[in-house]
């Protein structure tokens, strides 16, 4: 009876030494922004958001990055925190822990919001034109009197991801299902939300090479720089209207509309996809001939005009003239006769 007692008073001490923040810092936000190279090194940027609710303070998190490598870039872009932050990093079993330190602990009632950026390298295999992902979504863990703990997650997380493929590499297979798989900066990129995934999914990724899909990105890609300098020709009043036209009509058929070459793509008609790839070039050739000619034709703005009329002889000596002869006149008309 007494050993019983011994054992509960030791399990309440055990109790009492776990730190009270561990269990108060909250992840509200945990989003994974992933873009896939083509030689199968990955960039990613992880943006976080923990709270602190507790009366203890938090001195950072660290969470396992499942790679050979990883450079962490320090940057506004990638790596940074208005309340600071150092990155540490530890081998362990599984790939590479990230440990990041606060620049000063998080208090009560305080929030550290802030990004990790990196790159990774073997996180992803490539084969040939092939690439496969296996990305695991485990939570981060909380660091706080020395000791790392599992964090509580909010139930309102904004938890999502997204994984930019190469150019011209489409998705074969991929689970959990995708909200959306969009195409984005010429790109196929796979979009998920809190509603697609959760904690301790997942994200298994594959995707190979496409012709056609490449074909697609290409034009795209020459629309948007075309794009780019018509909008830069209208601010100097150049006469771009026929290659704005022509580019429309590339981006229509390429990918802005019903019948063009993305839908027919999505939905596996390669010979439709092709016939539109091909009426959009077709345009946008027209479109860049016209603009190459465009810098001949400038529109001039529209001004109002006023007219002054030619100046006429000065009518002052015409009037002397008149003056005089009158004067003449006059004196021969009084003059007495001989």
């Amino acid at each position: 009876m007494i050993i019983n007692k011994i054992f509960v008073y030791l399990f309440i001490i055990m109790l009492i030494a776990v730190p009270a923040s561990a269990g108060d810092a909250t992840l509200n936000r945990w989003v994974i922004n992933l873009t896939l190279n083509e030689d199968g090194s990955v960039d990613e940027l992880v943006q976080v958001e923990i709270g602190n609710a507790g009366s203890n303070p938090i001195d950072g998190f660290s969470f396992v990055v499942p790679a050979s490598q990883v450079t962490v870039i320090y940057d506004f872009d990638h790596t940074y925190s208005s309340k600071g932050q150092v990155v540490e990093q530890l081998k362990v079993q599984n790939g590479i822990k990230l440990i990041v330190n606060f620049n000063s602990p998080l208090n009560n009632g305080e929030t550290w919001d802030g990004r990790i950026g990196f790159k990774a390298e073997n996180l992803a295999n490539k084969s040939g034109n092939d690439y496969t992902i296996d990305l695991p979504l485990n939570g981060p863990q909380v660091i706080a009197s020395g000791k790392t703990t599992e964090m509580n997650i909010s139930p309102d997380v904004d938890l999502r991801s997204q994984v930019f493929l190469p150019k011209g590499i489409e998705v074969v297979s991929v689970t959990p299902k995708p909200f959306r798989i969009l195409f984005q900066n010429s790109l196929m990129v796979p979009t998920w939300t809190s509603m697609n995934i959760h904690f301790t999914d997942t994200i298994e990724l594959k995707g190979s090479f496409s012709d056609i899909l490449k074909k697609i990105a290409d034009v795209d890609e020459r629309s948007k720089n075309l794009s780019k300098r018509i909008k830069e020709a209208n601010t100097k009043g150049l006469d771009v209207g026929d290659a704005q036209m022509h580019l429309k009509n590339a981006e229509d058929y390429n990918t802005n509309n019903a019948n063009s070459a993305l839908a027919s793509f999505w939905t596996k008609d390669d010979k439709s996809a092709l016939e539109y790839v091909g009426y959009a070039e077709n345009e946008l050739d027209l479109a860049e001939k016209s603009f190459s000619s465009a810098g001949n034709t400038q529109i001039m703005p529209t001004e109002t005009v006023k007219l002054t009329p030619e100046k006429s002889p000065a009518p002052g000596a015409a009037y002397l003239v008149l003056i005089i002869m009158s004067s003449f006149m006059v004196l021969r008309t009084k003059r007495p006769k001989p």
